[in-house]
């Protein structure tokens, strides 16, 4: 089954959902995504979190980092929609972000690719640090000396999940996605959701029985680190990275899932929420696009929108991660946001994150595949 042909089965599915289980905030089942071109709230279905309590949007986005991080990221997308790379993307903005020093963060695995990274990076004008070579498998070491180098940025050049979510939780800098592991897949991961009920299905069912998972109390680093040693993880390419992040949650006794997605995912999202569920976890689910903000709030010009002429709404990361939070979740996972927005919901989430695929809409979200033209 194609790509195309598993996307369309899964549409058709209906969803895994024990009354139990329900939650009030899943974006993932929504059908028109109303907040995408800022209709009526009565269109939206009747689980929409618009219709309760939302936070407001000068709340959220007060003068500061979060404000600068998500109208400089409205810009570089409209800027290079469909044409730059997400390698670009992330060179894009750190010019307009005024960064000068840019932290490359990975597992020693990925040492070739960062240093391809770090030498594209540097054409934009940018000092580019990396980890003492060669680096460890450290990722509070490389949070450490991350932070005293005074990096301004810190992009993700591949690690292991768990491994991931102990340099997010540790970073001082902000910190976006470039390159998500996955030995599996050739660090293309997003294929793993569609491929998940064919060539990939013995990988991704049955592994997380519901009934096994310890009770979850709460996390801390020390958990952590004992969860990335009982993973399976993916080091020697039999496992794709969600389920190495399946693995995480599961040794984390992490019962309750969030996804953070772009509304371009919306498709993948659907089908994340289904192996999940199916895998015996809750998942709550939150679009990119909630609260249907006009990019004019923002300050955004008509001219820097993706379609001038048009309505468009910002996307609305640090909501994204309040709504996450609000929800209690145990353990998060990244679909597909840009770049600076993701940096503004990995800040503001309470609980430990990692990212499942890096968007890039030139090469089908296998942003790897720019370093080999470079």
């Amino acid at each position: 089954m194609d790509a195309t042909a598993n996307a369309a089965h899964y549409r058709n599915m209906p969803l895994w959902k024990p009354e139990e289980h329900r939650m009030t905030v899943h974006c993932a089942e929504c059908k028109g995504f109303i907040c995408r071109g800022g209709g009526k709230l009565e269109a939206t279905p009747d689980f929409c979190p618009m219709r309760g309590d939302f936070p407001e949007f000068e709340d959220l986005y007060p003068e500061g980092r979060s404000r600068n991080l998500l109208t400089r990221a409205a810009l570089v997308e409209a800027r290079g929609y469909c044409r730059w790379t997400r390698l670009r993307e992330v060179g894009e903005f750190s010019s307009l972000m005024g960064y000068h020093r840019v932290g490359l963060a990975h597992c020693p695995d990925m040492a070739g690719e960062a240093e391809q990274v770090g030498a594209f990076l540097r054409g934009f004008g940018l000092e580019v640090t990396l980890p003492p070579s060669p680096p460890a498998c450290d990722p509070l070491g490389q949070a450490d000396f991350f932070s005293k180098q005074a990096t301004d940025l810190n992009v993700l050049a591949g690690m292991c999940v768990s491994h991931e979510v102990m340099f997010l939780h540790a970073t001082e800098a902000p910190a976006v996605s470039l390159i998500a592991r996955d030995t599996r897949l050739h660090h293309n991961p997003v294929a793993a959701l569609y491929t998940s009920r064919s060539y990939l299905k013995d990988k991704l069912f049955g592994h997380w029985p519901r009934e096994e998972r310890p009770p979850f109390r709460g996390w801390d680093m020390d958990t952590l680190q004992r969860s990335s040693c009982e993973a399976t993880g993916n080091g020697q390419g039999s496992r794709p990275r969600v389920a190495e992040a399946m693995d995480v949650a599961h040794g984390l006794g992490a019962h309750h899932i969030g996804v953070s997605f772009c509304v371009g995912f919306r498709e993948e999202a659907k089908i994340l929420t289904r192996l999940l569920e199916t895998n015996g976890f809750r998942v709550s689910s939150v679009c990119c696009k909630t609260g249907s903000v006009p990019k004019e709030e923002a300050g955004i010009q008509d001219a820097e929108k993706v379609r001038p002429g048009r309505a468009e709404m910002i996307c609305n990361p640090v909501a994204q991660a309040e709504l996450l939070n609000r929800e209690d979740v145990h353990f998060t996972l990244i679909l597909g946001q840009c770049v600076g927005h993701d940096a503004a919901t990995l800040h503001h989430l309470e609980a430990p994150a990692t990212y499942l695929v890096a968007k890039d809409r030139v090469l089908a979200h296998n942003s790897v595949a720019a370093l080999h033209d470079f």
